[in-house]
């Protein structure tokens, strides 16, 4: 039942950097800690009423975001050596785009629904805002900047010639004139997020063939790292919240500092990164693994979970206890989630949050598609063939469907 619901079993026999899923993980939970506490604040209590929690929220602010996106720009070589250009692009559409669109407009549906219990008045013309000014739209704002960004870089690289060290200078004029608009208060809609963040995808590309070499794990999974960084980790992330805390913004430093923002990010994301190596090397907090796995399902529906279950306490039973609200919030819109992923995809559901057949499914399809006219003789005699095969030739499924190679003469 366990495996039903979580999928644990797969996600951890995966060994191929867990640290990621470490990361993913650490990053969606003070997400998801986010979401409920800024839904309480808005309607129910002031931030100065509850310091601590306020200040935990605002500590942890600078980088999680950007590490998401440091993160994928570490696998965007990989995913062009797989993929190539048109392919990765499609990817893209397929994973991030196709999910903004239907969650965003099952969230704002729900939003209008139930007016009455919700935070924010919605208006019909609000689908269209999820392309080009999604900000206004709670969490969508980054699935529109996520593929905006990837799929920028990706075709500046094939038909600008752009290599790694010219993207990371585009990236940093990008970055200043986003720094620009939201020092002038000047609104660009979703271009404003594509070109701050584009920054941080670029670091990602630049870094990865350091991040991504086994080589370099001891480096990094080292408590001596950590503690280099852990002082300047503290002193920058409390700079940071208290300047945001005084000037009762929690947008304060990025939208007036983005230099300031940037090296935050940058130390807060290292930080996160080395602890998640330390985590993988010892093999503790698993579930973490599992929870960063299935980050991007955890995110679109995240809000909707938060938000249900903050009404529910509050609004149906009366429940008025701050930090039992923020737990319970907090782990349901990470659990339930989860839980409704693996049991939607199980039920052949998996299109509600992508347009990319899950791996098992597809390669049962196409069994099925290869096997069909043969005799049984040769059925029998191909799914031999395979068992022996497939564990040696990962296109083992290609050379089946070229010519039945397997049958004998």
């Amino acid at each position: 039942m366990w495996d039903l619901l979580f999928n644990s079993r797969k996600i951890l026999s995966r060994n191929r950097y867990p640290w990621i899923d470490y990361a993913r993980g650490i990053c969606i939970i003070l997400v998801c800690y986010r979401h409920i506490f800024g839904g309480v604040m808005t309607e129910h209590y002031s931030p100065t009423d509850h310091p601590v929690l306020s200040y935990i929220n605002i500590f942890f602010f600078s980088f999680r975001m950007p590490l998401f996106f440091i993160v994928s720009g570490m696998f965007y070589k990989l995913s062009q050596e797989n993929k190539g250009t048109s392919n990765f692009v499609r990817n893209r559409a397929q994973t991030i785009l196709y999910p903004l669109l239907l969650w965003g407009t099952i969230h704002i549906t729900l939003q209008l629904l139930f007016a009455d219990y919700v935070n924010v008045v919605r208006q019909p013309a609000d689908y269209l805002k999820l392309l080009y000014e999604p900000r206004s739209i709670e969490q969508f704002w980054y699935l529109n900047a996520l593929f905006f960004v990837g799929v920028s870089y990706a075709l500046i690289s094939k038909y600008a010639s752009f290599n790694t060290g010219k993207q990371l200078v585009l990236g940093i004029v990008l970055y200043g004139v986003a720094g620009y608009l939201h020092m002038q208060g000047i609104d660009a809609g979703f271009i404003t997020d594509v070109f701050f963040f584009y920054f941080f995808f670029a670091i990602g590309d630049a870094v990865s063939g350091f991040m991504l070499d086994k080589k370099q794990f001891k480096n990094i999974a080292s408590w001596k790292t950590l503690l280099l960084i852990l002082p300047v980790f503290i002193l920058l992330q409390h700079y940071f919240t208290k300047l945001n805390f005084d000037s009762s913004d929690d947008y304060y430093v990025q939208n007036t500092q983005p230099v300031l923002f940037a090296v935050a990010a940058l130390v807060g994301g290292s930080f996160i990164i080395c602890c998640s190596f330390l985590l993988q090397k010892s093999g503790k907090l698993k579930f973490l693994r599992v929870v960063g796995y299935h980050s991007m399902y955890i995110y679109v529906t995240n809000l909707i979970i938060t938000s249900g279950t903050r009404t529910l306490m509050i609004r149906v039973f009366g429940i008025d206890n701050m930090y039992l609200v923020l737990l319970v919030g907090t782990i349901a819109g990470i659990v339930l989630p989860i839980m409704f992923y693996n049991i939607m995809t199980r039920a052949g559901a998996w299109w509600l949050f992508t347009l990319q057949k899950p791996r098992a499914i597809a390669m049962r399809e196409e069994k099925k598609t290869i096997f069909r006219g043969l005799t049984e003789p040769e059925h029998k005699h191909v799914q031999e063939a395979i068992e022996q095969e497939k564990l040696k030739q990962p296109s083992w499924m290609s050379q089946v469907k070229t010519g039945r190679p397997y049958l004998k003469k």
